[in-house]
Formats: structure tokens, sequence, C-alpha cells
């Protein structure tokens, strides 16, 4: 979706500036980054998106990517990384959670026309169901192993 410009509705409009969301104009807004990470096999993707967000477009987008993280993060060599990679976008959240609820800025052409609905939290979205399966299956695995190490014979 492309960004209005101040031409196409005349010079009353102008872009986000800093201190207000890139999304929806709205004031405040921090400048942060969110994160996430896609693992297939021996290949993984981090995309990023950094910006100006306000506290319901950043939670709105911390809440997408750490849903894409639990979903897509565990099937590679990625793997290893997604636990600190929730770590660190739940810090970076942190300094989002610490604004004021979001102010529309008069005279401001965003992408969207209000901030962004946060949706249902981490743990009600697919993501987290996707990831307690996997740690499931790798608990179920390792005391597998463990019992069947300890149930087999020595030949010392």
């Amino acid at each position: 979706m492309s960004v209005p410009t101040a031409h196409a509705f005349g010079s009353a409009l102008r872009p986000p500036a800093e201190g207000e969301c890139q999304y929806c104009g709205s004031h405040p807004a921090v400048r942060t980054t969110f994160q996430s990470l896609t693992s297939i096999a021996i290949i993984y993707i981090i995309t990023t998106f950094r910006g100006w967000m306000c506290r319901s477009c950043g939670l709105a987008t911390y809440r997408a990517r750490t849903n894409r993280t639990l979903a897509a993060g565990w099937w590679g060599i990625g793997a290893i990384g997604v636990p600190i990679l929730l770590l660190i976008d739940r810090l970076r959240l942190r300094k989002v959670l610490r604004l004021a609820p979001p102010a529309p800025t008069q005279g401001v052409a965003a992408q969207l026309p209000a901030p962004m609905d946060p949706g249902p939290p981490v743990l009600r979205r697919p993501g987290a169901i996707v990831a307690g399966v996997v740690l499931a299956g790798w608990l179920l695995l390792i005391a597998l192993i463990v019992w069947a190490e300890m149930t087999t014979p020595s030949f010392e």
C-alpha cells in the first residue's frame, strides 16, 4: 500500500514525521524494531520491521511478528535463534508499552486512517499452539531417549 503524498491531496497534508507513527500518523510514537524468523532446513530468514510506531501499531506489529516466529521458526537450523529473537523483541516492546494511547495528528497523510488493532494476545494465536506442539515433541523425544538409555542393559 502506498503512502498518499502531500501533492495528491494538496499542500495541507504531509507524511508522518519523527515522533509520529509511520502507519497511522498518530502521536506519541517511538522508533523501534521488531523481527520475525522463518526457518526451513538449513535456510533461515529474519524479517525486520523498523520505524516510528505508536502504542497500538507497535503492539500489533509485535504480536504479528511474534506469531510468525512461533509458527515458522522451528523447522530448521534457525530454531536455535528463536528464543533469542523472542526475548529481544519482548525487550523492545517495553518502550512501546510505555507510550500513552495514540492520538491522531492533524494534517498527516499516513498509510492507515486509524491505529492498528493489536488483535488477540500472542498466546491466543496459532503460532503459540505450533510452538507448544513442537516443544512438547522435543520434550517427549528427550524423555524417550533418556528412558531408553536407562533401560538398556549395560555390557560392562
